[in-house]
């Protein structure tokens, strides 16, 4: 009977290994990814500039590690979808489809939920991590931080009438300037995010004020319909500073601004599943998307950054602003603690 006990522990370790920190110094790492040779993320084909900047990314990863990787992004579905995946996977003792996982603070919380993540030492390994970079600790570093905020056409909104956070959009002295005019997006996740600093009476009450002044909805990604003067303005999207820029540059009046104080944020992280099938690696490419040549190729193609890495668009934008941030620790604690009745009235009240 003992060896039976012994044999099923043995077992299970192997299924479900232990999410104890690994103790792996930087060159053990490289030493185990060169046995191991690629590397893959199952993610949307544009992730990261797509095939483009997976390319710039392969030859910055494998200089920086004295490696001969290849990098593979095999086109998947949503990060819920992808997540669902890796748990089934998991639970199966199967080997995960992607050996590691991009997701938002949602999907993250619920892989943190399910200890579906392994444990690594990412600010002890490697030299350039800071711990604050470690969203959830010793499981997942920022890859990107994509406000929350307002967007709108300047020629269609003067200077002196324009938003400069979520409460203008109702305040009575400014409002009809958009009044039946303004779009607001197809979801509530943007309101539920603020919840954690108005306080879910005041959410609630915004947005029984800012029903009756919306004119349609738009998706974030559909920014062309505020720069084309269709709607002056868009209550919130995600990215609404990275949409700024990329129209800015093409000489469109689009301004973006964070809606809050303090800003709320999508906090995009990468993690290593369990059972990542070339962990090694992934790990070493986790952390590279942490360095500056990294957060270039982002920018470059995306115009998205980590406010956390010196010298990039973001983090010279929250600097110069003095941008004042939502903890991301306080967000995952939201997310983790689910309230569908506040949900539900929020989407009855927006979205009816």
């Amino acid at each position: 009977m003992f060896k039976f006990i012994l044999a099923l522990v043995a077992c299970l370790a192997v299924i479900f290994p232990t999410t104890r920190p690994q103790a792996q110094s930087l060159e053990q790492l490289i030493a185990g990814a060169k046995k191991e040779g690629e590397v893959t993320l199952v993610a949307s084909a544009s992730t990261f500039g797509g095939k483009k900047g997976f390319a710039e990314l392969e030859a910055g990863f494998n200089k920086r590690f004295g490696l001969k990787h290849k990098l593979n992004l095999a086109p998947g579905p949503s990060f819920p979808q992808v997540a669902a995946r890796v748990l089934t996977e998991l639970k199966s003792g199967a080997k995960s489809s992607t050996d590691l996982y991009l997701g938002s603070d949602g999907t993250m919380s619920d892989m943190a939920r399910e200890k579906a993540l392994q444990k690594v030492n990412w600010s002890g390994t490697f030299p350039w991590v800071t711990k604050e970079m470690e969203i959830f600790p010793q499981e997942t570093l920022l890859v990107y931080a994509s406000f929350h905020g307002i967007i709108y056409n300047s020629n269609s909104i003067p200077k002196d009438k324009a938003p400069k956070s979520y409460e203008d959009l109702v305040d009575p002295a400014l409002s009809p300037t958009w009044a039946g005019k303004m779009a607001i997006p197809p979801y509530i996740h943007w309101l539920v995010r603020v919840s954690g600093a108005w306080g879910k009476e005041k959410v609630l009450s915004f947005a029984r004020k800012l029903a009756p002044l919306a004119g349609g909805r738009l998706r974030q990604g559909e920014e062309e319909r505020i720069v084309s003067g269709e709607f002056p303005i868009m209550a919130s999207t995600g990215g609404a500073l990275e949409a700024m820029w990329k129209w800015q540059a093409k000489g469109a009046p689009l301004v973006g601004l964070a809606g809050s104080t303090p800003a709320t944020s999508s906090y995009y992280q990468l993690g290593v599943p369990r059972n990542s099938a070339h962990p090694d690696s992934a790990k070493l490419f986790i952390a590279f998307m942490t360095t500056r040549e990294a957060q270039a190729v982002l920018e470059k193609y995306d115009w998205r950054s980590s406010y956390l890495v010196d010298g990039t668009l973001m983090a010279k934008y929250v600097k110069t602003n003095k941008i004042k941030l939502q903890d991301p620790r306080e967000l995952n604690e939201l997310f983790m603690k689910e309230d569908s009745a506040f949900e539900a009235e929020l989407t009855k009240i927006l979205l009816k």
